[in-house]
């Protein structure tokens, strides 16, 4: 097991092998939960994007205008949870 540093009081010891192993667990707990953290996120910035699609989707088919644009831009919304990399998401470009 590789040697591990804590700071006690300004002074730098070395970790006994069950803090250590106590370590790693909590931090491999972090690892697991990082995912749902960053599609939380995610999903809070894309809330009122997906409200504002849906005034626009509504009032377009109200009007008997095309709303083609607006709902693809909308599954585009849908599927950013989908992306590999969650931490460098770019979000899709609003239909003008």
């Amino acid at each position: 097991m590789a040697k591990r540093y804590k700071n006690v009081n300004g002074v730098r010891v070395e970790m006994s092998s069950e803090e250590i192993s106590a370590k790693e667990a909590e931090e491999k707990i972090f690892a697991d939960e990082k995912p749902n953290r960053q599609k939380d996120a995610l999903r809070s910035t894309r809330k009122p994007l997906f409200q504002e699609a849906d005034y626009k989707i509504n009032t377009l088919v109200d009007n008997g205008g095309d709303a083609s644009a607006w709902r693809k831009y909308r599954q585009e919304l849908r599927d950013i949870t989908k992306a590999e990399d969650l931490g460098n998401v770019t979000f899709p470009t609003k239909p003008s």
